[in-house]
């Protein structure tokens, strides 16, 4: 997976990694977030899953901007 856009963004007790513009192996969208606990001694992920992805689903319809 390719990365195009990167959004880091650090909150008390944990930094979030937000990844967009991915595609994964079928050519579908993807959206990568990450979460890492900023002191691991203090703090903790619950449930333990650092690394989620939003997948695009094929047939959808796109939603309509509105201005």
């Amino acid at each position: 997976m390719a990365r195009k856009k990167l959004k880091h963004i650090e909150v008390e007790g944990a930094i979030v990694n937000i990844r967009q513009g991915l595609y994964d192996f079928k050519g579908r969208k993807v959206t990568s977030i990450e979460i890492i606990p900023d002191r691991p001694d203090n703090w903790k992920v619950v449930p333990k899953v650092h690394n989620v992805k939003v997948i695009q689903l094929k047939g959808r319809k796109k939603l309509k901007k509105i201005a």
